[in-house]
């Protein structure tokens, strides 16, 4: 196993998490303002359910959270993985990229 092309593939997985974790931001902070406005658009009308759409809004939080935790713990697994691996055998070593790949495909902790 060639460490050096591993550690190229790492970087390049990184990039592309940091890229992503950027959009899901923009988009927790969309959620956000939308949510924010419905709630002062409610409160001008002194409407109450204008107002309670605004959490409707702000439960859709939850997921752009969750996404930049997770990809937040996939970044920190790639940055360990080639570290851990590179003083094992060859076998155990690609038991272990087995395993890491079935763990970011599957999503799971």
């Amino acid at each position: 196993m060639d460490l050096n092309a591993t550690n190229t593939r790492v970087d390049q997985a990184l990039t592309a998490n940091k890229r992503a974790e950027r959009l899901i931001i923009c988009m927790a902070l969309g959620l956000f303002c939308v949510g924010l406005s419905v709630l002062l658009v409610g409160y001008r009308m002194k409407n109450p359910y204008v107002a309670g759409g605004s959490t409707l809004a702000q439960v859709f939080l939850a997921f752009p959270i969750n996404e930049v935790r997770k990809l937040r713990r996939d970044n920190l697994i790639l940055q360990v993985f080639p570290v851990l691996i590179q003083n094992l055998p060859p076998a155990k070593a690609a038991s272990e990229v087995v395993k890491l790949l079935d763990h970011l495909r599957r999503g799971k902790s």
